[in-house]
């Protein structure tokens, strides 16, 4: 595999993971991130570090992007210097971000029109778990073209899962991403009503993660909030937001109604406009202890968000 030449777009905590992971795993690696500082542990691992995305995609045969939202990557991918304008024939471009189906479609639509490939790659984990190569990535696209870079992937991924069409895997991306917005509002109205009502935060958060209610990511979350490591951003709020607008958006256009998700979504986007946006999503805890009068633990800092997921 080490043949395959391969540029990497995003070097945030997931992008930083997958692209390290592929550096030790062999593969000849151009990155490029916005933040150029946070390249210099990928050239260390034997990355180029590039100067712009078309220098990341110049010798490339896959493009992969792993960025903050959908407008980030049609400024990196359809930019004056961006990877289609340099891109080899029949290159891919293999697009890890959280994006709205319809992006993804006409992201690949553009691409054979110019005649390259694209699938969205949309992966599901923390950055520990790309570090480690135990994502789980969901992919849409012409199954051709994903069987051709599934063993990139797989490099990266445990749990690597061909969907359907173009679309499929940002599909798959925001349903399981609208669980977690659920759930996370959910928590913190939960721990600040045992409060409230009495019972110790040590308490509440040792008996919500020990039991059968808590998901894998409700129990990390009580962690976060029990450290109150709010900065350490493995999910940051208001990318939760963003992907709880997207599920939204792709409900009303489908006509199935979720009023829970409406709900969950208000709450994120309050503490967003508090504030809270660039730290972890269980900083939504601390929204909540505003709202309900609780002034006894320190109010969050802030962390900057440079576009990279």
């Amino acid at each position: 595999m080490s043949d395959i030449r391969i540029g990497f777009i995003g070097l945030g905590g997931m992008g930083a993971g997958m692209a390290s992971r592929l550096a030790e795993s062999g593969f000849a690696l151009a990155v490029y991130n916005r933040t150029a500082e946070k390249a210099e542990p990928l050239a260390a691992l034997g990355a180029r570090v590039a100067e712009s995305p078309a220098d990341a995609a110049a010798d490339a045969d896959v493009v992969m992007l792993s960025l903050a939202d959908e407008t980030v990557v049609a400024t990196m991918v359809l930019g004056d210097d961006g990877v289609f304008s340099v891109l080899r024939p029949g290159g891919t471009v293999v697009d890890l971000s959280t994006v709205s189906p319809a992006f993804a479609h006409d992201l690949s639509d553009r691409a054979r029109r110019l005649g390259f490939k694209a699938l969205d790659a949309c992966v599901y984990g923390a950055p520990m778990h790309a570090r480690s190569g135990e994502l789980r990535v969901m992919v849409g696209g012409d199954e051709g073209d994903f069987l051709e870079i599934r063993p990139i992937l797989s490099v990266i991924g445990k749990d690597v899962t061909y969907l359907g069409a173009s679309g499929m895997g940002a599909t798959m991306k925001i349903v399981l991403n609208m669980l977690m917005g659920v759930q996370m509002p959910a928590l913190a109205e939960a721990i600040v009503f045992g409060e409230r009502a009495g019972l110790s935060r040590e308490s509440i958060l040792k008996m919500i993660a020990g039991s059968g209610y808590a998901s894998p990511v409700m129990s990390f979350r009580c962690a976060v909030i029990g450290r109150r490591s709010f900065d350490d951003a493995a999910f940051k709020l208001g990318l939760m937001s963003k992907d709880m607008n997207l599920a939204l958006a792709e409900s009303h256009r489908l006509g199935v109604p979720m009023p829970v998700a409406e709900s969950a979504q208000a709450a994120l986007a309050a503490a967003a406009a508090m504030g809270l946006a660039d730290l972890d999503v269980a900083a939504i805890v601390a929204a909540q202890e505003r709202l309900s009068g609780i002034d006894t633990y320190a109010w969050p800092g802030a962390v900057r968000d440079e576009g990279e997921r």
